[in-house]
């Protein structure tokens, strides 16, 4: 057994286990979900604060006013303030800072998820 077969094998699970750790983002929405009216959407954000999963382990919360259509965005150890509008299937974003972006939303039970501009699919949670 060479020196490389011999210090991998050992290894190997270690590595596995990092590999399905760092498993890449989802691309499509999951099974069963469904497209929100711009109504729900709106009832469903407005006054609540979520919270979505970043690559990089970190997240990013947002705050959605209770009246009218601001909120604030906490990422990266920075925030900004903007406004927000919510359409069937969707959300947009306008901010002063960040650079704006509208999100596809999927809804399967209580489940949020957003499909961001780089296509990949996450879970939003939203603090009741």
């Amino acid at each position: 057994m060479n020196t490389i077969t011999r210090l991998s094998a050992p290894l190997l699970p270690l590595l596995l286990t990092a590999c399905a750790a760092t498993a890449p983002p989802a691309r499509d929405f999951p099974a069963g979900v469904r497209t929100p009216s711009a109504a729900e959407l709106a009832a469903l954000l407005r006054g609540k604060s979520t919270r979505t999963p970043m690559p990089d382990g970190s997240t990013v919360r947002a705050d959605y006013a209770a009246e009218g259509n601001h909120l604030t965005i906490y990422a990266a150890g920075r925030s900004d303030t903007g406004t927000w509008l919510a359409e069937d299937g969707r959300v947009c974003f306008e901010f002063k800072v960040f650079r704006s972006a509208c999100n596809d939303i999927r809804l399967a039970g209580q489940d949020l998820y957003a499909k961001r501009a780089n296509g990949d699919v996450v879970p939003v949670t939203v603090a009741r």
